[in-house]
């Protein structure tokens, strides 16, 4: 078996976006990841990866590595191109992930210039099918989801954002942090109560933080608070959520079962949207 994995770039030009692909070891396959994914946020518009809704199959080899996430951004791409692919080009993953589709959109800071690209991003998505909803009925085969979600808080971009999403008829999911005294205007209260009139708003920490840095000191304010924030300004606790860095679900981590007992439902990561085991 060679020693190398192929992995993809997301590259926006104009209203295209594409995926470049290099070789890269598999010492290098974390590194490799966290690179791509900084990457495509740093581009401003939506970066899109057909998401798993059920743990991976046994015997899959890294089904949540670099990998695997550039042929869930591969197929995504080519659903929002309207190319994607027929049956002869299906091997198992592929055919699981269109089994029953949920494309997300993944945006973190949308700037005024990029805001053509993301109307125009949105429009195809919202011409696929229904938003993913965790009140609506099951999905069937071939239906496509539309996971839209808005990661950060960053005012600007949901004031934008929220607007734009309820006139395409979208339901998006916006995850805030409450606390980034360098990075920009976040959302008030206030403008959160107002997008959970329409949209889902999730967990996301308070500053930011990965599930890994999360202790007994750091567990309340960076959870529960956040939480029970969400929950009082909204008047409903938060369903789903995701940890910077977009990991999965891992019961060893004391955030991670600080939010199952607090009773949120569903984790997003860079390969699934899942509900907590």
């Amino acid at each position: 078996m060679s020693d190398c994995l192929t992995v993809g770039l997301i590259v926006v030009a104009g209203d295209r976006v594409t995926v470049q692909h290099g070789d890269v070891s598999q010492a290098e396959e974390g590194t490799a990841l966290r690179d791509l994914i900084l990457a495509q946020t740093h581009q401003g518009a939506g970066v899109p990866v057909l998401l798993r809704t059920a743990p991976a199959e046994p015997g899959e080899v890294k089904p949540y590595g670099a990998a695997a996430y550039r042929v869930q951004v591969d197929l995504a791409v080519r659903l929002l191109d309207g190319s994607a692919p027929g049956d002869a080009e299906r091997g198992s993953l592929t055919a699981r992930l269109l089994e029953r589709p949920v494309l997300a959109l993944n945006f973190h800071r949308i700037r005024g210039r990029n805001q053509d690209v993301v109307r125009e991003q949105l429009t195809r998505a919202a011409a696929l099918g229904p938003s993913f909803d965790l009140d609506a009925p099951g999905q069937q085969p071939g239906e496509v989801r539309v996971l839209v979600g808005f990661y950060d808080g960053f005012a600007r971009t949901a004031e934008f954002a929220a607007g734009l999403c309820g006139e395409l008829g979208l339901r998006a999911v916006f995850f805030p942090i409450f606390y980034a005294p360098t990075s920009g205007r976040l959302l008030s209260d206030a403008q959160l109560a107002d997008i959970a009139r329409t949209h889902e708003v999730g967990w996301h920490t308070t500053r930011h933080v990965a599930a890994a840095e999360v202790d007994e000191s750091s567990v309340g304010p960076e959870v529960v608070e956040p939480f029970r924030r969400i929950e009082r300004v909204t008047g409903r606790a938060p369903r789903i959520g995701a940890w910077r860095g977009g990991t999965r679900f891992d019961g060893g981590l004391l955030g991670n079962r600080a939010l199952a007992d607090l009773g949120l439902t569903h984790l997003v990561s860079n390969w699934s949207v899942e509900p907590l085991p």
